[in-house]
């Protein structure tokens, strides 16, 4: 295979949204993985999404998840929360719509000599490429911290990633450890597919919860469109201002869709 301007790593939203302006700007890429796998096999059915209906994979603002909506004639305003299956129909929509075709398979080594890029990939194959854009996603990034997995026994603890079937954990006792939306929507998810009791516990205390605003991301996004490295130039004390507002909203507040769900007898929340 000749020698590509751009690979991408990964098909997840960021990976497809990517080869999508690639493919718009007229840029020769190739792009490797199984589209939204992980939304598809690595988590619950059921789960519902923080983003509104504004949130997209198209640079282009054409092929948007409100477009989506429209072509299959669905309020918007009746599909909040956003849930996870209709989210990936239209990822697979907008995969179709926007011309992506991707290679099915992972890299397994990835090198820099004599000035490009080159990819091992599981088939077999070898990849050239003079850039590389990465978005393997969460899946391969799962944080077991050793002081806690140290006093648990082997084989009955798990991440969240790798539990998304809750039906054999029901009429069981479950511990979950962590206190933000994913260890609250799992809470949830498995009070509602019979698990007997669920303790919670974190080292903090509870988020509110409440909506997250997040519009006032959109300017900053569009700066970074037209200013290469402007955050990095800011003030400490407005960078630090700026995370400190992500923080806020993505980590302090929970959704309140949520408090109904959780508010039973067989949850016990402890911090």
């Amino acid at each position: 295979m000749a020698t590509k301007q751009l690979l991408i790593v990964g098909a997840g939203p960021y990976g497809l949204a990517t080869a999508a302006y690639a493919r718009h700007l007229g840029i020769d890429f190739v792009i490797l993985g199984h589209p939204m796998e992980f939304w598809r096999d690595r988590m619950p059915k059921g789960m519902l999404l923080r983003s509104g209906t504004t949130w997209h994979l198209d640079a282009l603002g054409i092929h948007t998840l409100k477009g989506y909506l429209e072509s299959r004639g669905i309020d918007p305003v009746r599909v909040i929360p956003i849930p996870i299956n209709l989210f990936v129909d239209y990822a697979d929509w907008f995969v179709e719509s926007a011309g992506i075709k991707a290679v099915p398979s992972y890299v397994r080594q990835l090198d820099y000599r004599d000035g490009h890029f080159e990819a091992f990939i599981e088939n077999g194959d070898l990849l050239t490429a003079k850039c590389v854009v990465t978005a393997p996603g969460l899946g391969y990034f799962p944080h077991l911290p050793a002081d806690l997995t140290a006093k648990l026994p082997k084989g009955r603890y798990t991440h969240t990633s790798a539990t998304v079937n809750f039906e054999p954990l029901a009429g069981r006792r479950c511990l979950i450890i962590g206190g933000r939306q994913s260890a609250f929507e799992w809470t949830a998810l498995m009070a509602e597919a019979g698990v007997a009791q669920l303790h919670v516990s974190y080292r903090h205390e509870t988020p509110q919860f409440a909506p997250s605003d997040w519009d006032w991301v959109d300017p900053l996004m569009d700066k970074t469109l037209v200013v290469r490295g402007w955050f990095r130039q800011l003030p400490k004390a407005e960078r630090e201002g700026i995370e400190r507002h992500f923080w806020e909203e993505g980590r302090l507040k929970l959704e309140p869709w949520l408090a109904p769900r959780i508010s039973k007898e067989n949850v016990k929340l402890a911090h």
